[in-house]
Order: C-alpha cells, then structure tokens, then sequence
C-alpha cells in the first residue's frame, strides 16, 4: 500500500484547518491582527540571541510552539523542535496569523562539501508532505524570492552554490547507500524540513525560500560532525543577516 494509508488523501477536506486553531478563544490571548507577513524560520537558540542584541525587537509569545520576535516588518521564530512534522505545524499557523513571505535558515548535513548552499529543490522523503499533495520526487522553493536571495548572496561576495537537497523525517537512518546514490544525483545537503515547507507553501500560495550550511559531513564511511565550529556559526549568522536585509528591503 502506497503511503498515506487513505488513497487520495490530498483531494479530500481536512476537518479543520489552521485559521481555525488560530481563532480558538483560548489560544489567542492578545490581538495578533498586527502579526508580521515576513517571516524568518530558525533552529539555532544562538542566532536569535544575536538577533535581539543587534535589534529592538517585540516579542510576541502565543504559545508553547510559537513565539515571535519582531523587528520592524519582520518575525523571527526560534524552532523548539526539529523535523517536517514540527516545522509544518509551526509554519501552517504563521500563515494562518498572516504570513506572506519566509526564509527558512539552518544547517544540513554535506553530501559533498561544507559551505553554503541556497536550495533550488527537495527530495521528499517525509511524511508530511504526501498528505497534501500527490506522490512527486521533488517539492520546490517560491522562484521570485529564492532569486532576490540569490543576488542578496551574489551582492555581499558569499560563496554558495545553489543545489538540490534531500528531506528525510529519519537522521539515524541516512543509509550509506541512500547517501552514494544522491551523491551520483548530484544532490548536495540532507535535512529534515525543506521538502514539507516547500509543499506547504505552494498549497497555502505563500512564498517560501531555503538556504543551509553545511554543519556535519557524510563523507563516504565517516561522518564529520563540526556543529561548534567557528566556520559554521559565522556562515550562518551571515545567512541570517542576508535574509533579514532581504525581506526588510521589499
């Protein structure tokens, strides 16, 4: 039986939808009418924490999942979890509060090198995603916004290569075959959200781009984990920067 169980899920109606959730009495305790439409989705505590040194921010907590710290027509949320099924929920409500456009920034690991890479498309091979939309290889990022950060890159002299990534919901279960074969395919990272993002936003008609760097190496029959090191915090407080001046300049 092919996955999800209920053949044809993606066509039918879900019970309820995120406007719902984010209408309940009890979970809006304050008026977020006022929420941003420009959004930058993080996974590490320590670029949040420089964002708000560098920045007057607003925060805005809703709940548990989601808080939000504003600067200026931008919000910036801090993931408290990882993987598609976490993010989707996560960013199913931001939409829902309003979300127009977002950047997804984090790290991955490297098929081939470290560095950074700027995402053109996703292997999807998560759960989440097949319970939107129809069996597809590929999910992909918004056009238009994956080039504004494009030049953004090319402007400030960032080495980057724009490539194909690999979305998978299992970490311990990147398989040394798995990892040859999207090496010959010539796809570059493997994380555990852009594939589900990606389809999320093409459903919801939101704009969502992706860009990574490379924390951890799958090189061959050794894995080179470098999550501390120097090299990658200051890529990606880099990356960080960019996509804010990004959607703070449109």
């Amino acid at each position: 039986m092919s996955y999800p169980n209920f053949q044809g899920k993606h066509l039918e109606q879900a019970l309820f939808n995120p406007e719902d959730f984010v209408n309940w009495r009890n979970y809006l305790k304050k008026n977020y009418k006022n929420a941003p439409k420009k959004y930058i989705i993080i996974y590490y505590p320590k670029i949040l924490n420089n964002f708000k040194r560098k920045y007057k921010t607003k925060k805005i907590k809703l709940y548990r999942l989601i808080t939000i710290y504003q600067y200026k027509a931008v919000g910036v949320i801090c993931m408290t979890g990882i993987g598609s099924a976490h993010a989707t929920v996560v960013f199913e409500e931001l939409i829902a509060l309003g979300g127009k456009e977002f950047f997804n920034i984090g790290s991955a690991g490297g098929l081939k090198d470290f560095g950074v890479f700027l995402c053109d498309k996703a292997i999807r091979d998560e759960g989440t995603s097949y319970h939107y939309i129809a069996h597809e290889k590929f999910a992909y990022p918004d056009k238009e916004l994956t080039e504004r950060f494009e030049k953004i890159l090319l402007k400030n002299n960032i080495l980057f290569q724009k490539a194909a990534s690999w979305t998978i919901d299992a970490p311990y279960r990147e398989t040394k075959a798995e990892i040859q074969r999207y090496k010959k395919e010539g796809i570059s990272t493997v994380e555990m959200e852009a594939s589900a993002l990606f389809t999320v936003a093409k459903i919801r008609k939101v704009k969502i781009a992706s860009a990574f760097v490379v924390s951890d190496l799958l090189d061959n029959d050794k894995w080179n984990p470098q999550f501390d090191a120097k090299h990658v915090n200051k890529k990606i407080n880099k990356l960080f920067d960019l996509a804010l001046e990004c959607l703070l300049k449109n």
